[in-house]
């Protein structure tokens, strides 16, 4: 087998069926950080937000913290499996459904927020996808991915990004281009590191603070070089609807 072959199983089958419970709990962990990102992001405009879509919603917990955190009146959420095969018990009375991962059955503008995060890098045509969140957008398109190539980054460490659904794989930049090439006018856009949570998840103490630290000290210091060292996730503000 060539070196540069890799073990592709059909895609995303890793999110099929239900949830153990460490997969929960990793799910749970990573909502708080995926909404805090969204509400840092959004800033001023939360107070705009009525309607919000969430596309690849998952178990509905990031979907969830954001109707806790007071953001907009009505929620819906959409994956291409049925998110009631995995919903997280804070995703009660929420509106989530089972689409087909192409077309949102939704009219034009519909949501004032429409968001995908952690979604983009499992996506097959990142650009019609894009296009489709942005369609349906009357104000602002949220998206977030984890940018995994770097200096560091290996064959073995692609091979398990891709055992989890990865098949994209982006650096801050890379990802901001892939947002203007799909029509997407970017208004803020911010690195992000791992909450404590999740840097301690299955990792002592100890080893999960000393790295919080040495990464968040170095993104902090210089964003363009950690960026280079490390896997940070990347967050962007997009505008839809008339500002477009």
């Amino acid at each position: 087998m060539s070196q540069r072959q890799f073990n592709v199983a059909p895609n995303n089958a890793h999110y099929q069926g239900a949830y153990g419970a460490a997969a929960l709990e990793w799910r749970r962990l990573g909502a708080l950080d995926k909404s805090r990102n969204i509400l840092t992001l959004l800033g001023a405009r939360v107070p705009q937000i009525c309607s919000v879509l969430e596309v690849g919603c998952g178990t509905g917990a990031v979907l969830a913290r954001l109707v806790a955190a007071g953001l907009g009146r009505e929620h819906v959420g959409v994956d291409l499996t049925d998110p009631d095969e995995h919903r997280d018990a804070s995703a009660t009375g929420l509106d989530l459904r089972a689409y087909d991962g192409v077309t949102l059955p939704f009219d034009d503008r519909q949501f004032d927020l429409v968001f995908a995060s952690h979604v983009l890098e499992h996506v097959l045509d990142e650009r019609s996808f894009l296009s489709e969140l942005r369609r349906v957008s009357g104000h602002v398109v949220y998206v977030e991915v984890p940018c995994e190539s770097n200096f560091y980054t290996t064959r073995e460490a692609m091979q398990r990004s891709l055992n989890i659904g990865h098949i994209n794989s982006y650096t801050p930049d890379a990802f901001a281009l892939t947002l203007a090439t799909s029509g997407l006018l970017v208004k803020d856009f911010r690195v992000f590191d791992h909450s404590f949570a999740v840097h301690a998840f299955q990792t002592p103490v100890v080893k999960a603070w000393m790295k919080m630290v040495l990464r968040q000290g170095l993104l902090a210091i210089n964003e363009r070089f950690a960026e280079k060292i490390f896997t940070y996730h990347a967050g962007a503000v997009c505008a839809a609807g008339d500002s477009r």
